[in-house]
C-alpha cells in the first residue's frame, strides 16, 4: 500500500452558488465537520505517516466539496473520478440551483403555470422527498419558506434589517407552504398549485448532493471515503487502516471556534445545522436565520445546534433542519418517537441541557 497523498483542487465555473448565501448562511450554515486529524494533531501524529489519503476538493453549491479516499486508487482513476464527482455536481446544480436562472428550479419559479412542469428524474426525486418530509415533520421542514427568509433580511439580498409587520408576515405566508406543491416520479415532474410558489431545496440538495457523490464511490469500488459538502458528511467504509473516520462537532459558541465532541464513523451520514453564526440584533432583541414556516418568524428557543446521523445525508440534512426549528423539548421528543440517532446543543448559557441521545453515541463510538 502507497504512502502517497494525492490533492487535487478544481474550481467550476459551472458550479454556481445554491442561492448562495441560502447555503452558506441560511438553512444550513456550515458547521465544524473536521476531519479530526487536522484538530487534534499532538494525538495523532502517529498515525500521519501510515494514513496518506487522496484528497479530492472543489467548490459546490456556494460551499466547498472534499471527497477523501483511503483506498490507493490506479493513477489514471483518480482525474476519471474527480471529473465524475464534477460531472454529477454540475447537474445538481443544473437542476437545483437558485442562482443560475436557467436551471430547472429557476425555471420552474419564474413560471406562473398549474400545469405539470418537466424536470429531471432527480429533481423530481428530492422535491418529492421534501414534501414527504414535511408531513413528517408536520411542517417545521418546508421547501417553500425561501420567501419568508428573504422578508426577514437572510436571503442573498439584504436591503436592510428592519423587522416586517404582521401584515406582511401574513400576506408572505399566504404562498408558502409544501402542502401546494405537487411531485410524480414517472414521468418525473412537479407542479404549484398556487402561481406565486417559489421553491428552494437549500435545506435538502447539499445532502441529496452527498448522497449522490458516495454511491459513485462505491459504484466506482471505492471501499474507503469520506464525502463532505460544506459540513454535510456521508463516511464510506473505514479509513486505510482499519479505524473509522473520525470527525468534529462544534461548541455553538458565538465569535469563537472549539470542538464540542469527536464523533467516530462508518458507513453513516451525519448533517449539522445551527444558528449562532448568522443571525441579527434589533433593539437588543436576537433574530435567528432559522424562520419557523407554522409561525412565519424566525425561532426563539435556546437551540444553537443539531446534529444528526442517518443512512442518507438527504434525511439527516432535512432533520437537522427541522429539528433546529423545533427547539429542544420538541426535538427530543421527536428524536425518540422517530428512533433518530440526534446531538442536541443549547446556547452556552444553557449547555448543561446538552443532549446527544443513546443512538446516536453508540454510532460514533471509536
Amino acid at each position: 500500500m502507497s504512502n502517497r497523498k494525492i490533492s487535487l483542487t478544481t474550481t467550476s465555473e459551472a458550479n454556481p452558488p445554491m442561492n448562495g448565501d441560502r447555503i452558506t448562511r441560511f438553512h444550513k450554515f456550515a458547521l465544524c465537520l473536521i476531519l479530526a486529524e487536522s484538530v487534534f494533531c499532538s494525538g495523532c501524529q502517529q498515525n500521519e505517516e501510515a494514513f496518506k489519503p487522496i484528497k479530492i476538493t472543489g467548490s459546490t453549491m456556494g460551499t466547498f466539496y472534499e471527497v477523501t479516499i483511503a483506498d490507493d486508487l490506479p493513477p489514471d482513476q483518480i482525474p476519471k473520478l474527480t471529473n465524475r464527482i464534477n460531472e454529477l455536481l454540475e447537474q445538481i446544480n443544473a437542476e437545483m440551483s437558485t442562482y443560475d436562472p436557467q436551471s430547472e428550479i429557476s425555471q420552474f419559479n419564474q413560471s406562473e403555470s398549474l400545469d405539470w412542469f418537466p424536470v429531471s428524474p432527480g429533481f423530481a426525486q428530492v422535491v418529492n422527498e421534501a414534501i414527504i418530509f414535511s408531513i413528517i415533520t408536520n411542517g417545521a421542514f418546508d421547501p417553500t419558506v425561501g420567501p419568508l427568509v428573504d422578508l426577514w433580511h437572510f436571503g442573498p439580498e439584504i436591503k436592510d434589517r428592519k423587522i416586517p409587520t404582521q401584515e406582511q408576515i401574513d400576506e408572505v405566508m399566504s404562498y408558502v407552504g409544501a402542502h401546494q406543491l405537487k411531485a410524480r416520479l414517472n414521468p418525473p415532474a412537479i407542479r404549484k398549485t398556487i402561481p406565486n410558489l417559489r421553491l428552494d431545496l437549500s435545506a435538502i440538495a447539499k445532502g441529496y448532493a452527498v448522497d449522490v457523490i458516495a454511491e459513485e464511490l462505491k459504484t466506482q469500488g471505492v471501499q474507503g471515503g469520506l464525502v463532505n459538502i460544506g459540513g454535510e458528511v456521508v463516511a464510506v467504509g473505514r479509513k486505510e487502516d482499519g479505524t473509522k473516520w473520525r470527525l468534529g462537532i462544534e461548541k455553538p459558541i458565538e465569535g469563537k471556534r472549539d470542538i464540542e465532541r469527536i464523533v467516530h464513523l462508518s458507513d453513516v451520514a451525519m448533517a449539522t445545522s445551527g444558528d449562532y453564526r448568522n443571525y441579527y440584533e434589533v433593539d437588543g432583541v436576537r433574530y435567528s436565520h432559522t424562520i419557523d414556516p407554522i409561525t412565519g418568524r424566525p425561532v426563539t428557543h435556546h437551540l444553537r445546534s443539531v446534529s444528526v446521523l442517518s443512512d442518507s445525508c438527504l434525511a439527516a440534512d432535512v432533520y437537522a433542519t427541522a429539528l433546529m426549528v423545533m427547539g429542544m423539548a420538541k426535538a427530543k421528543n421527536f428524536a425518540a418517537n422517530h428512533e433518530l440517532a440526534v446531538g442536541l446543543q443549547e446556547r452556552e448559557e444553557t449547555q448543561a441541557d446538552n443532549y446527544f441521545s443513546p443512538e446516536f453515541l453508540n454510532q460514533t463510538k471509536e
